[in-house]
This record gives structure tokens, sequence and C-alpha cells, in this order.
């Protein structure tokens, strides 16, 4: 990948990088039929008052993470933006989705990361270990249905989980069977 979609915090592909092949997949789809899911991710707890270049070995940390969990060429892992990721999956389907983000939160659970409150934090002065919420959408191209959509339905599905205690994922589908 050049350089110029690369993150340079994390290493991973950049936001623009991830909009365009975004815009590429979901056109796919469209054309053959296939499913195509959209996973947003969120580290739980960061803590960036403390030390930027904690929260940065943080955020790349996670990046390596995720992308390590991604099998295929065709599926991408970006940083997005703030504390979260967005990982592009062309050909995956509802089961596949739910597969992939139960990996992501065992392999984060076990990086063991630690996020050191800070002195200013009025909340727990307790370290905590870093975890990661996942929101998604899986479908099959619906005549219709935007991109804008579909992003949209994945960015509920986060704050569903962050809000529900975080640690966890939160998906929905839309179904093959609503083509037929």
């Amino acid at each position: 990948m050049r350089s110029e979609y690369l993150d340079s915090i994390t290493g991973i592909a950049n936001r623009y990088f991830f909009d365009k092949q975004l815009h590429r997949a979901w056109v796919n789809a469209q054309k053959t039929k296939n499913p195509l899911s959209l996973l947003l991710c969120e580290i739980d707890q960061l803590n960036s008052e403390r030390s930027r270049s904690a929260a940065d070995s943080c955020l790349k940390k996670i990046a390596e993470c995720l992308k390590a969990t991604l099998r295929r060429p065709t599926d991408v892992a970006a940083y997005y933006e703030g504390k979260k990721f967005a990982l592009l999956l062309p050909y995956t389907d509802a089961h596949g989705t739910l597969i992939i983000t139960h990996r992501i939160l065992t392999n984060v659970r076990s990086l063991a990361l630690v996020c050191e409150p800070s002195e200013l934090s009025e909340s727990s002065h307790t370290a905590q270990t870093v975890t990661i919420s996942i929101g998604g959408h899986s479908f099959w191209p619906v005549p219709g249905v935007s991109l804008d959509t579909i992003v949209h339905l994945a960015e509920i599905r986060l704050f569903q989980a962050k809000n529900c205690g975080g640690n966890q994922s939160r998906l929905s589908t839309t179904c093959r069977d609503v083509l037929l």
C-alpha cells in the first residue's frame, strides 16, 4: 500500500483509503449481488490526558491486532477517527461477521493492554484493561438502500454496544430474503 494511504500513527490504512475502498466494495456488491459487511470499532478506555505517546502506542497495538485478525486480501482495517477503527469485509455475510467480531474481542482482550488513570480524571483511579466495542452491519445489496444508510446503521450498533457497557459487539443485517 502506498504511503499516502497509511495512517502515520497506526500504520494501517487511513480514512481516505478506507472511504475509497468502501465505495468500491459497495459498487462491486451491487454488481455481483454478494454480501458486504462493515464494522466500526471503538476503544472503550483510552486515556489521552496522561500521555499522547501512550495513547498513540495503544492505538498502534489495537490497529495491529485488528489487521492481524483479518485473513483475506480483500478485507480492510483502517484508522477511522479519534479512538475508532473501521473494518471492511467484502463477501462476508452475517455469520462470517459474527465469527470475526468474536475473534476481534478475544484478541483485544488477550493483548491485556492497561490504561492508567490520569491524575485529572474524576472517575475511577484504578488501571483498567483496554477493551473494544464493535458495531456493524452485514447486508446483501438491496435496491434503494444507500451506502450512507449502511454506515449509519453500523454507527447505531456501535453506540448500542458502548451504551450497554462496552467490551462487546452489536450487529444488524439486511437479509438476502429481502431480495427474493
